[in-house]
C-alpha cells in the first residue's frame, strides 16, 4: 500500500510530489470532495483527448482505490491518505513503533502511546539527578546498556552481545539493587513499546512496585493473574519464551536478516509486510531473583536450551543467586552464561565458580562488584537508589495510558497427544531418508532434516510432524528433544515396508511401544488379515528378556557337580579311616 500511494503521488502530474498536503490538496481542487472512486472515474472518462495523461496518471489513484475497497473496505481516497500520511510520513520518527500498521493504513486509539511522557528527573532528590542525567545520556548509545560502575567514568556493558548474565553474591551484597538500577536506567531510555520485562520474583516484596507496570513494560501469560511470576510458573514462562524466540528465528528467515535489530529497521522502513506475519518485536528481558528457587530438571533443560538459541533474538536472561555451590546450577546452565558478575562471595571455591578466578571473596562493602574484560579482572560499585524513589517512577508511569493488556507471550500448554492418522500417500519424498536419518542418529529434530537433506525450515518441519503421525518419533514435548521410537535401522525398514503395503488413507501406526516406552523390536508381518483373532494367533509371542541357558551347557554343569560330590565322598572316606 506504501508504495502504490508513493507511485501514486509521483505519476501524478504536480511540481510538489514531495509534499504530501500540497499533494492531497492539488488533488481536492481538482477532483472536489469526497475523492472516490466514481469520481475519479467520471472526471477521467470526461477528459478530452488532449488531456490524455491525466487518464494515465489517475489509474495509479485507480488502482490504490482498489486495494483498499478489497482489503479494508476503505472507499474514500482522503480517509485513506489521512491513516496512511499518519504510519507513512518520517517512519524513523514515529514515537511508539509497536503501531506500525498491524494491516496497513489502518490505526488503533487502544495501541497508539505516541503520548507516552518519559519519567523526569524530579522522581529523584536533587543530589542524584546529575548521575542520573549521566547514565541517561550514556546509555543511549547502547542497544541494552548493563550499568557496572559509577565511578569516576561511568561504566556499561553491552548486553546485546551476551544476552544472558549470572550475577552471584552473598545476601545484602547488593544483588537486588544490582538489578533496581538497571531498571532505572531501561525506564529512563525505553518506550513502552521497546522493553518488556518478565519478572520471577522469590519474594514478593521486592518487586511489588512494578505490578503497577503492567500494561507498559511487562510481558506475561495470558493465564497468569499477576504480572509478577511465582517460582510455580517458572517453567511455563520460560517455555513460552523458548517458543518466542524460535518464532522470531523464523521472522528472521523470512525477513532475510540475523538479528533484531535488522529486522526492526526493515519494518520500521516499511519493507516488511504486516499481512506475512511480519510485526515490530520489543526486548524482552527475563529476570530471576534467586535462581536456585525455580530450578528442577525441567526447567534446567529449558533455560540451557533458552540460553542457547536467544543470541540476536532480543531475548536477554539476568538471572541472580547467593547459592553458587548449588548443585541444581548445573555445569552446562552456568557455562551459557557469557557475562558473570561477582559481588561479594564467602570463599575462593565460589569466587572460582562464579569468575574461573579468585577476587570475589575480597571485596567488602555492599555494591562492589567484579567482572572479567578480556584477561582482566575490573572493580566496580554500584550507586544506591533508594527503592521509595524507584517506586515513584513506577507510579508516574502506571498513571499514563497503557496498553489494553501486558505483552503477552504465546502460551505453552502441556497437552496429551493423541496418535494422529497417517496418509502414506501424502508423505514427503524425503520421508523414508528423514526417518532413517533421525534413527541414525537417534536426534528427532528439525535442524538435523535441515542440515543433512539441505531443506528449508517451513519443509523440514512438516516433515517432522509426518514422522510424528506416523509413530518414528515422539511428540513434542518443549525443551526436551523428541524421542526416536525406533533403536535401529533394522526395525525401522521393517516398519516402512509395512507402511508401504497399507497405502491406505485410515492406516494407523502399530503400537511399537509399551507404556513405559521402551521399544519392542516385533518383526511385522506383511499382510493383514480381516480376523484379529487369526491375526493374533500368527503373531510371535515374546517372554521378557531373561537369560536362556542350552540344554547341553545344563548336562555339563549336572555332570561337574556329580564329580565334585564323589570327590568329597571320597575325602569324607579316607578321613574315617
Amino acid at each position: 500500500m506504501g508504495l502504490l500511494f508513493a507511485a501514486a503521488m509521483n505519476d501524478w502530474p504536480t511540481q510538489n510530489q514531495c509534499n504530501i498536503n500540497e499533494f492531497i490538496q492539488e488533488l481536492r481542487c481538482y477532483f472536489g470532495t469526497p475523492i472516490t472512486k466514481d469520481v475519479i472515474l467520471n472526471k477521467a472518462t470526461s477528459l478530452s483527448d488532449e488531456d490524455a495523461w491525466r487518464k494515465e496518471s489517475a489509474s495509479s489513484l485507480l488502482e490504490l482505490l482498489d486495494l483498499a475497497e478489497t482489503q479494508y473496505q476503505e472507499k474514500n481516497l482522503e480517509q485513506l491518505i489521512k491513516a496512511m500520511i499518519k504510519h507513512y510520513e518520517e517512519p524513523p520518527k514515529i514515537a511508539d513503533p509497536s503501531n506500525l500498521v498491524e494491516q496497513f493504513g489502518l490505526y488503533d486509539e487502544k495501541l497508539d502511546l505516541s503520548g507516552y511522557q518519559y519519567p523526569s528527573l524530579d522522581l529523584f532528590p536533587p543530589q542524584l539527578h546529575l548521575l542520573i542525567d549521566k547514565i541517561k545520556k550514556q546509555a543511549a548509545q547502547y542497544k541494552l546498556p548493563l550499568l557496572l560502575s559509577d565511578e569516576e567514568n561511568l561504566t556499561f556493558q553491552e548486553l546485546y552481545e551476551h544476552p544472558n548474565l549470572l550475577l552471584a553474591g552473598t545476601i545484602a551484597s547488593g544483588k537486588t539493587q544490582f538489578i533496581y538500577n538497571q531498571l532505572v536506567m531501561w525506564l529512563y531510555k525505553f518506550h513502552p513499546a521497546q522493553l518488556k520485562l518478565v519478572i520471577c520474583k522469590s519474594k514478593p516484596i521486592d518487586y511489588s512496585a512494578f505490578a503497577k507496570l503492567e500494561k507498559h513494560f511487562i510481558a506475561a501469560l495470558a493465564s497468569d493473574q499477576s504480572p509478577i511470576i511465582d517460582y510455580n510458573k517458572a517453567l511455563s514462562t520460560i517455555n513460552a519464551l523458548l517458543i518466542e524466540c524460535e518464532q522470531r528465528q523464523e521472522l528472521f528467515q523470512k525477513a532475510g536478516v540475523k538479528s533484531i535489530t535488522d529486522y526492526n529497521n526493515k519494518f520500521v522502513h516499511r519493507t516488511l509486510d504486516p499481512l506475512l506475519g511480519h510485526r515490530y518485536l520489543p526486548d524482552i528481558v527475563l529476570i530471576m531473583d534467586d535462581l536456585q528457587t525455580f530450578l528442577d530438571d525441567d526447567t534446567i533443560r529449558s533455560l540451557i536450551v533458552l540460553t542457547q538459541k536467544n543470541l540476536y533474538t532480543g531475548i536477554y536472561l539476568l538471572a541472580v543467586t547467593s547459592q553458587i555451590m548449588a548443585r541444581n546450577i548445573s555445569p552446562q546452565l552456568r557455562a551459557n552464561f557469557s557475562f558473570r558478575i561477582g559481588m561479594k562471595l564467602m570463599s575462593q571455591n565460589e569466587s572460582k565458580k562464579i569468575l574461573d578466578r579468585t577476587g570475589a571473596e575480597k571485596l567488602t562493602s555492599s555494591g562492589q562488584l567484579v567482572y572479567e574484560r578480556g584477561e582482566n579482572l575490573i572493580k566496580g560499585h554500584q550507586p544506591y537508589l533508594d527503592y521509595l524513589h524507584l517506586s515513584s517512577i513506577c507510579e508516574y508511569i502506571g498513571s499514563q495510558r497503557g496498553y489494553p493488556s501486558p505483552y503477552l507471550l504465546p502460551e505453552y500448554r502441556f497437552v496429551e497427544n493423541t496418535p494422529a492418522l497417517f496418509d502414506p500417500k501424502d508423505k514427503d519424498q524425503f520421508f523414508e531418508e528423514a526417518a532413517r536419518l533421525i534413527v541414525m542418529y537417534q536426534q528427532g529434530s528439525t535442524s538435523l532434516i535441515q542440515r543433512k537433506l539441505k531443506l528449508g525450515y517451513n519443509r523440514s518441519g512438516r516433515i517432522i510432524d509426518q514422522l510424528e503421525a506416523a509413530g518414528i518419533i515422539g511428540p513434542f514435548e518443549g525443551s526436551k528433544p523428541r524421542e526416536v521410537l525406533f533403536p535401529d535401522e533394522y526395525a525401522l525398514e521393517l516398519y516402512l515396508e509395512k507402511l508401504a503395503t497399507n497405502n491406505n488413507l485410515e492406516y494407523t501406526p502399530p503400537n511399537i511401544y509399551n507404556n513405559s516406552k521402551k521399544i519392542i523390536n516385533t518383526p511385522i508381518e506383511p499382510e493383514l488379515s480381516m480376523n484379529k483373532n487369526d491375526d493374533l494367533k500368527r503373531e510371535p509371542i515374546y517372554t521378557e528378556n531373561k537369560p536362556i541357558v542350552s540344554k547341553k551347557k545344563t548336562s555339563k554343569v549336572f555332570l561337574f557337580l556329580l564329580i565334585l560330590v564323589f570327590i568329597l565322598a571320597f575325602f569324607y572316606w579316607m578321613g574315617k579311616q
